[in-house]
């Protein structure tokens, strides 16, 4: 299974390099990321392509309350850390 940044990887890659492509995944992207990827993206599943410029930037945050406290961030790095008791 793909991750969703190795698909955001081809498709800027493949974007980059062909103009057609390009303009497909900005006026139809499902047909876009379906011609790169395989996947077909479900009609309930947003998908935002936007095209930056010299003059615009985009920024995309994660959603509200997504971060991790600094324990649930030590548990997902495997839980433990050596301790001067733990040998």
């Amino acid at each position: 299974m793909q991750t969703a940044v190795e698909i955001e990887t081809k498709l800027k890659a493949k974007a980059d390099e062909d103009e057609v492509f390009r303009a497909r995944l900005l006026e139809d992207p499902r047909t876009a990321i379906k011609e790169v990827t395989g996947l077909n993206v479900p009609e309930n599943f947003s998908i935002h392509i936007h095209e930056e410029s010299a003059t615009d930037f985009h920024l995309v945050l994660p959603p509200a309350g997504s971060r991790l406290s600094d324990e649930e961030l030590r548990g997902a790095a495997g839980g433990w850390a050596p301790t001067d008791d733990s040998y």
